[in-house]
């Protein structure tokens, strides 16, 4: 141990009373520093705290280090303490770290590097607190310094407050201080350069390459990473690189470390090696080290998936160019900036001439009507879409069209922002003429070339759609040809299919652009009248028909002037569904043939059509027997979550199909119930759809199903027991149905009826007030009602599109959500008002614009699918 430069003093200037004290303090700096520096298992601090407790003869001796944040905290890190004494032998734990803003006298003394020796009536009062709870009456505190700047202390507690130290033995402390100090930024920065030599091999070992240092005479030096198929370090480090290597590899390395240590530069070469699967593919990369010893480092690493994956690439870029279809990369904005040798063959040009086309947008090559669908397609793909389907006409060098189908997908960033496009086109040009070629048949009329039945059915559903979103009328007219088999009869079926398409020719002319004129079959037309505001258009649409009809025509020389008996009716005035619409305007048109002919008449001025008279007596007749002999079907329709599109649930719904088509359910439902028919109804229903449900839960599906309850059901006394035997015999539980009642059903009789609706709920079955706001039902009842679901009704929905209705919908929303019940919003038909619904908070969604009631198996695959491109 070197003897410190402040005990190196001439003996004949220390007098003898101080003689004693120096020399127990140069032993004291041995011990104490000699301590620190062994520092095993933190046993060397308390050894050295002991050390300066021999040499002071203090109570208590402990060490302060400051926290990381350097000036505002210490933390007591060790601390020794005479046996004898009676200060504290633990430190409470709220005293282990000081605040140095609490203690000014302190941190005030320290940090200027002075020693601080008190008393304890000396002290201010936050250090006499902390003083007395230690059980100490004196305090002398030794700053501890690194360059200028106070990193902790030395504190030293006597019981004594009469313990004073002379000023010689404070120099001598604060002198005995300064190493102790010394000793610590030592241990400290040993422990850091340790801790960073423990991070590199971490980091070098963590790497998959393979990483060593050679010699300038080829010898291998240390070794910090392994390749599985090279040496294992052990086996490497102080060996000669021809010893260990493959010959080629070590022939490549020695030429390499040669050109590295001339040259000060680095090198790179490249060596294939025997591996456990087959050849392993190392890029060898020699870095010189400039400072001190000669010397390189070395890192191997691992090529052999790269070329993998190049060789891989080669043969996908070969099998491209054999394809028909062309493999395109476009940027986020449409141009092309990659094709394979397929797109000169959609575009017919030489090949040679491909490296011209690169940096144009697509809409260059693509027919003017069809640029903006394609711009639609483009822009949903950088907006949120994945993939997406579009066939357009591409324009060939020589100005011919090709029909092209594209299916594109969107390359994204890990952040989700569009980097660019990549697709596939085909040539579909003979595909799309035999569909169209297809279509014209099915949907066409051979003779006349009008759209037919199936078409019109089509046009007439999306034209209710409409109707329905936008507040508007929908009429539909059916067209009759007096007389028309006199003239067969007399010119023959030619002549006969010449009047025809002429008719077709005149009444065509005389509609609108958006109008639709079909051939029904015979010689009936049917006229479809969308997007009306009022009735009052349609008076002076079916005057022009009445007119063209008088124009007249020549047929086999001769001037034919047909007549025309027409009938018309109008959504939503004379029906609620294409089906009714189609039979109250084809009433109303053998009403005008039977009225004399040459006539037009109109449904809403027919009042005997409108009563309920023998078709409905006869309809309730075949209701009855539908129900006996399970005429009746169970269609489903989609509740779905309004934040995921998935199906969360299905409604039964029950449809009705007998030899003259579909029967309203707006027609069977209230008359089964005025006739007493409507427990046998429901009962169908409930027994195909607990049967449906079972067979979903073998598949797997989890969905629930909601279930209609009229009044009559619900206060049969046996209607909840006989509701579970039911569910029981098909293996079904009460938590997989939801029991939907309206809330005018709710509130009649409700003292009664909350009794049978806790029973429900109870027994596990959830509940839905379904109608929800036509009721006018209290809030009180509301709250006091066993429901957890209200469904809003269609009416609600049909409003959105003021802001009273949208204020109405916000209030509802607000009022359930304070209840704790689930929101359904029954007649979304618009992705708007889906989107405005869902930031609205409500839970679910049911509607049209999701899908219409529809059978078991099109449900099973919306329940699998969900609807999320609809939500």
């Amino acid at each position: 141990m070197v003897k410190p430069e402040w005990l190196d003093v001439d003996p004949t200037l220390v007098v003898e009373r101080d003689a004693g004290l120096y020399q127990a303090y140069f032993n004291a700096f041995d011990r104490v520093v000699g301590q620190l520096l062994a520092n095993e298992e933190g046993g060397g601090m308390t050894g050295a705290l002991a050390a300066l407790a021999d040499v002071t003869r203090a109570s208590v001796v402990s060490l302060y280090l400051n926290t990381p944040d350097r000036t505002r905290h210490a933390r007591l890190m060790a601390v020794w303490r005479d046996q004898d004494c009676r200060i504290a032998a633990n430190t409470p734990e709220h005293l282990r770290v000081i605040d140095y803003r609490s203690y000014a006298l302190m941190a005030d003394t320290l940090t200027v590097g002075m020693v601080l020796n008190k008393s304890l009536l000396e002290l201010p009062l936050a250090e006499q607190m902390w003083l007395a709870q230690l059980g100490a009456r004196r305090l002398l505190c030794i700053p501890l310094l690194d360059r200028g700047e106070m990193f902790g202390f030395l504190c030293f507690l006597d019981e004594d407050e009469r313990r004073e130290r002379s000023r010689e033995e404070l120099h001598l402390l604060s002198m005995l201080g300064n190493h102790v100090a010394q000793a610590l930024v030592r241990l400290r920065t040993e422990d850091a350069l340790l801790a960073n030599q423990q991070r590199l091999r971490a980091l070098v070992g963590a790497t998959e390459d393979m990483v060593f240092e050679l010699m300038p005479d080829a010898t291998i030096g240390q070794v910090w990473s392994s390749h599985p198929a090279l040496p294992a370090p052990e086996a490497l480090a102080g060996k000669i690189l021809f010893d260990v290597f493959p010959a080629a590899m070590a022939g490549d390395l020695d030429r390499a470390l040669t050109m590295a240590l001339s040259t000060r530069r680095t090198q790179q070469c490249n060596c294939t090696v025997p591996g456990m699967t087959g050849p392993v593919h190392l890029l060898l990369r020699l870095q010189p080290v400039t400072v001190g010893e000669a010397r390189v480092v070395v890192l191997a690493h691992d090529v052999t998936a790269l070329m993998r994956e190049s060789a891989q690439r080669k043969a996908m870029a070969d099998t491209l160019n054999l394809l028909e279809e062309a493999v395109v990369d476009l940027s986020p904005s449409g141009d092309l900036l990659h094709t394979s040798p397929a797109w000169a063959r959609l575009r017919g040009l030489d090949s040679r001439l491909l490296p011209a086309e690169l940096g144009k947008s697509l809409h260059t090559w693509i027919f003017p009507d069809d640029s903006a669908r394609v711009a639609v397609a483009l822009q949903k793909l950088a907006d949120s879409a994945d993939v997406t389907h579009i066939r357009f006409r591409l324009v060939q060098t020589c100005g011919d069209l090709l029909w092209v189908e594209a299916r594109l997908i969107a390359q994204r960033d890990h952040a989700g922002v569009l980097q660019g496009l990549r697709g596939v086109l085909r040539d579909v040009t003979v595909a799309h003429m035999n569909e169209q070629h297809i279509t014209q048949l099915a949907l066409y009329d051979g003779l006349t070339r009008l759209p037919n039945r199936l078409l019109l059915d089509e046009q007439l559903h999306q034209a209710i759609e409409r109707a329905r979103r936008d507040n508007t009328k929908v009429a539909l007219g059916f067209l009759d040809l007096d007389h028309f088999k006199q003239i067969n009869d007399a010119f023959g079926h030619r002549t006969g299919d010449q009047l025809l398409c002429g008719v077709a020719k005149q009444l065509k002319e005389a509609l609108r652009e958006q109008d639709t004129l079909a051939r029904w079959g015979g010689d009936e037309f049917v006229v479809l009248i969308p997007d009306l505001p009022d009735t009052g258009h349609l008076k002076e649409i079916t005057e022009r028909i009445r007119n063209t009809a008088r124009q007249g025509m020549a047929l086999e020389g001769l001037e034919a002037r047909p007549t025309i008996s027409a009938g018309f009716a109008v959504f939503p005035d004379n029906a609620t569904s294409g089906e009714e619409l189609l039979s109250a305007a084809d009433h109303t048109m053998y009403h005008a043939k039977h009225a004399g002919r040459n006539n037009v008449c109109f449904y809403g001025d027919i009042l005997h059509l409108k009563s309920i008279g023998r078709e409905h007596v006869a309809i309730q007749a075949r209701l009855s027997d539908a129900i006996r002999h399970g005429a009746l079907q169970t269609f489903y329709q989609p509740i779905v979550s309004a934040s995921t599109g998935q199906v969360y649930a299905v409604e039964a719904l029950a449809r009705w199909k007998d030899g003259n088509g579909w029967i309203s359910p707006e027609l069977f439902i209230p008359m089964a119930e005025k006739v007493g028919l409507i427990q046998e109804l429901s009962s169908v229903v409930a027994e195909q759809a607990f049967a449906q449900l079972r067979a979903w839960r073998d598949n797997g599906l989890t969905q629930k199903l909601m279930l209609n309850v009229s009044r009559t059901q619900l206060f049969t006394p046996q209607f909840v027991s006989s509701l579970i035997e039911r569910l029981n015999t098909h293996r079904l539980r009460p938590e997989d149905v939801i029991i939907e009642i309206t809330e005018s059903v709710a509130l009649t009789d409700y003292a009664r009826q909350v009794k049978h609706l806790r029973q429900l709920m109870a027994s596990g079955f959830q509940l839905a007030i379904d109608d929800f706001g036509t009721g006018y039902s209290s809030l009180s009842q509301l709250h006091d009602m066993p429901a957890s679901v209200i469904k809003v009704d269609v009416s609600f929905a049909q409003r959105l599109d003021t802001d009273a209705g949208r204020r109405v919908m916000q209030a509802i929303v607000q009022l359930a959500q304070g209840l704790q019940l689930k929101v359904i919003v029954e007649g979304v038909e618009s992705l708007e008002v889906s989107h405005f619904l869902r930031d609205l908070g409500v839970d679910f969604l049911q509607g049209f614009h999701f899908s219409e009631p529809v059978p078991a198996g099109v449900a099973e695959l919306w329940m699998r699918l969900g609807l999320a491109n609809k939500a």
